[in-house]
């Protein structure tokens, strides 16, 4: 089959992941669209999400990756078996996000790196879609099922780590949860990223709009070059306004904790 092609976050973690690592796990995998592409610079690429249905999805699509499925706040894993961990928009989904560094922490071999990309507390936060979505499923469920149905044509099922609002963070909330986890003082904080203004929002509220008229895949098409540009904007530096943020966190030995902003 093709290979997914390398998108926005997705591209900067492989970007960022060192090359000859030996096992890799891909936190909050969804249907290993992002897993798949590590392969070629990991021996060993593991996934692993807590929603059991993309589960079944990623086993089918990509038989020769080893999936679990499991929470981030306690996976199957032995402790310090991963050269890399990888949580691509992953962290803002969990339930405990101090539970989940520890037990990454855990997982994690010393020197091993830990690459995180969230959304941004950027200027254009507000827009997110995902939470007009959380907003409309919370406060006005029959209207939200009534919209789901025109979108997909099926009642909607349990969104899997989408119970709670679509969290922002910037780099300083970012340290703060390592300070507070088991990396206190055992990390080094190697790169950070920001980067994408409003284009993947603004693509994002419309592509929702378009889908309750045409549906998904014509909404998605006809929007194609809209995506191609919110691709090339994530990658360009807005600083404190952007859109998004990513941080290459080194798991140390030795009692330090460093930033390099």
């Amino acid at each position: 089959m093709v290979e997914p092609q390398l998108r926005d976050r997705h591209k900067l973690a492989f970007d960022w992941l060192p090359a000859g690592c030996q096992r890799v796990l891909d936190g909050g995998c969804a249907f290993g669209y992002g897993t798949a592409p590590l392969t070629a610079k990991a021996g060993q690429v593991c996934g692993c999400d807590p929603n059991p249905e993309l589960i079944v999805r990623a086993k089918e699509s990509y038989p020769a990756i080893s999936f679990e499925t499991c929470p981030l706040e306690k996976t199957p894993y032995d402790a310090e078996s991963f050269d890399a961990v990888i949580l691509t928009d992953v962290l803002e989904h969990v339930a405990d996000e101090q539970a989940t560094l520890n037990e990454l922490f855990r997982v994690l071999k010393p020197g091993g790196c830990l690459i995180i990309t969230t959304p941004h507390k950027g200027l254009f936060a507000f827009m997110d879609s995902d939470n007009y979505a959380w907003h409309l499923r919370t406060r006005f469920p029959r209207l939200y099922r009534r919209l789901f149905r025109m979108k997909h044509g099926r009642d909607p099922s349990p969104k899997v780590g989408y119970e709670s609002k679509h969290r922002h963070y910037d780099l300083d909330d970012l340290v703060g949860l390592l300070e507070n986890s088991a990396f206190q003082r055992h990390y080094e904080v190697e790169r950070v990223f920001r980067g994408g203004l409003f284009c993947y929002a603004v693509t994002s509220n419309l592509f929702e709009g378009l889908s309750l008229l045409v549906g998904p895949d014509i909404a998605g098409r006809l929007l194609r070059p809209l995506w191609k540009l919110s691709d090339w904007d994530y990658f360009v530096g807005y600083g404190r306004w952007s859109y998004n943020i990513g941080i290459r966190v080194k798991k140390t030995g030795g009692n330090t904790a460093t930033v390099r902003a």
